[in-house]
């Protein structure tokens, strides 16, 4: 971990200035993903308007907003659900190089949350409505189906979210790689 630099710089060079520590350091987007499997372990994706591949349930993270807040507010916009929000199954980093983004955008690249929705039962299915105009509608699918369904780096990044569960763990990843060894299989 980092700590501020002082705000008046150091003499002889010592230290960096504010202004070059702060144009040191990588900007990056923040965003958020909620796994939710059902009772026989299919994992909810949404099918959205904007994007022809499924996702999670999540988005980005507003400015001076936590996470789990943001993953929370995510899942109540797009599916009318409120759930709370608490374990943390992976942390990926997402290279400003993905495909996909326009070049408007400027897309620094990405950390993206991926937290622990839970295991819904059938009422709690029942109570998802999703977001009109966004949410075209939501399946729950088998995790075998998802390489075929979602983009590459979002089919990896939920295959190690739902291991991490699965393994009682947590995983660190890079474009939906584990850079952090998996827990052994439960036995």
């Amino acid at each position: 971990m980092t700590s501020p630099p002082p705000s008046d710089p150091a003499p002889h060079g010592t230290a960096m200035s504010a202004a070059a520590y702060g144009s040191s350091r990588a900007a990056l987007w923040t965003g958020v993903s909620v796994l939710i499997t059902d009772a026989v372990g299919r994992i909810l994706l949404q099918r959205v308007t904007y994007r022809t591949t499924r996702l999670l349930p999540g988005g980005g993270v507003d400015t001076e907003e936590v996470p789990t807040r943001a993953a929370a507010r995510e899942v109540l916009e797009e599916l009318g659900v409120r759930l709370p929000i608490s374990r943390t199954l992976a942390v990926d980093w997402v290279p400003s190089t993905t495909p996909g983004y326009a070049p408007a955008t400027r897309f620094p690249g990405e950390i993206i949350y991926v937290f622990d929705g839970g295991t819904w039962d059938s009422e709690q299915i029942a109570a998802i409505h999703p977001r009109q105009g966004e949410i075209e509608g939501v399946d729950f699918v088998e995790p075998d189906d998802l390489p075929a369904l979602m983009a590459p780096g979002n089919a990896r990044r939920a295959l190690a979210a739902l291991l991490a569960r699965d393994t009682d763990g947590a995983v660190v990843l890079e474009d939906g790689y584990p850079i952090t060894p998996q827990p052994p299989p439960v036995s």
